[in-house]
């Protein structure tokens, strides 16, 4: 009986032991975070709560105006938001150091605003309605501005 006690015990700590870290749901193995756009603009936390995405023709691209807020915003909103990206208008992955994606964070207590030179985006979905993707992008300072995560926003046609 003493046996069986000390195998289940070991059996046990092996089992909780080998067992997956909850924490790898959020990674992928390509760095993008499996939750919504999260991390720190102008070190203030920042949580995705809603955003647009407008068409635009850059350099004769048909790219999209993507705008990521804590908040839920409507095609109708003309405020600045604390997180711009423009990127090619088609599902793909796009990166600043291939010059196919732009994304500046802008602080909402003042008028700076600070481009990211590392941003990697994906658009997985586009429809008539909205637009799916991730994003992952550092300023100069990744304390200072770090954004990674989900995002689907309203598309707003012209």
């Amino acid at each position: 009986m003493k046996k069986f006690f000390y195998s289940a015990i070991v059996a046990a700590s092996l089992m909780v032991s080998c067992s997956d870290d909850d924490s790898s749901d959020n990674n992928n193995s390509d760095g993008f975070s499996n939750s919504p756009v999260s991390g720190v603009v102008y070190n203030e936390d920042f949580d995705f709560g809603g955003g647009t995405a407008t068409p635009i023709t850059l350099n004769g691209v048909e790219s999209l105006n993507i705008d990521l807020s804590e908040s839920d915003i409507t095609c109708d909103d003309t405020n600045e938001q604390p997180i711009w990206i423009t990127v090619p208008a088609a599902v793909g992955s796009y990166s600043r150091q291939d010059g196919e994606v732009t994304v500046q964070f802008r602080d909402v207590n003042g008028d700076s605003f600070e481009g990211s030179l590392d941003a990697e985006v994906e658009i997985t979905e586009m429809t008539e309605t909205m637009v799916k993707g991730r994003i992952m992008a550092g300023g100069f300072d990744e304390t200072e501005n770090s954004i990674n995560g989900t995002f689907e926003v309203t598309y707003c046609p012209l």
